[in-house]
């Protein structure tokens, strides 16, 4: 019986160890930047600048991505970036770090960032506007310009 229990609490030590070095390699291995070459676009197909707008409000981590594209001459090729940034399984971009990172193994260095409110009261509600509480989401645009070094 003592022997029996011996072995349970090992088999429970090991569980417990078994499980927190798995927690623990997740962990380190869902900050790596993972880019996937062979879904890269081409960087002469897209303007010299790029403005991408970030918004951290997905669950569990994550970013939602969007680039303006309507009526620009180079919509397929923003479109088709927008949608690259924002794969779970091809650039697994989470942070505004990873996009940075994403956009210079795309080929772009960044050059600004400035806050873009999501929600505005216009001028000429006057004083009858009321807000309570918050339901603004925090958005940042960040501008890409093409590396010349490439």
């Amino acid at each position: 019986m003592k022997n029996q229990n011996k072995q349970m609490k090992l088999s429970k030590k090991s569980v417990v160890l078994f499980f927190t070095l798995l927690l623990s390699v997740t962990q380190m291995s869902a900050q790596k930047l993972n880019v996937d070459k062979s879904s890269s676009i081409g960087v002469d197909q897209l303007p010299e600048y790029v403005v991408i707008t970030s918004e951290d409000t997905k669950l569990l981590g994550g970013m939602n991505i969007t680039i303006q594209s309507k009526k620009s001459d180079y919509k397929d090729a923003l479109d088709d970036l927008e949608s690259l940034l924002q794969s779970s399984k091809k650039l697994q971009i989470r942070t505004q770090t990873d996009l940075l990172n994403a956009m210079f193994e795309l080929g772009f260095e960044f050059i600004n960032a400035y806050n873009a409110s999501s929600t505005a009261i216009g001028a000429g509600a006057g004083n009858d506007v009321t807000v309570n509480g918050t339901i603004e989401k925090f958005r940042v645009n960040m501008v890409f310009k093409k590396r010349k070094d490439l």
